[in-house]
């Protein structure tokens, strides 16, 4: 099995994450991550997540700042 998750299952992970409600442990934010990294459209991302393209890259930003 690969360690790459497609764009397509990627986008159908946030779809469950926003189908589960809350944002139960980042289970969204990961799924935001995962899409990104996976190189779905940041515009299909956030209309998957429901929420604006500058809230996606704000979330993807988290993921190269420094840790202190």
């Amino acid at each position: 099995m690969s360690m790459y998750v497609t764009a397509d299952h990627a986008l159908c992970l946030i779809d469950q994450a926003v189908a589960a409600g809350e944002d139960h442990h980042g289970s969204l934010r990961s799924a935001i991550r995962e899409a990104f990294a996976s190189n779905a459209p940041v515009e299909h991302i956030a209309t998957r997540a429901r929420t604006s393209i500058a809230d996606v890259l704000s979330v993807v930003n988290e993921m190269y700042a420094p840790a202190f």
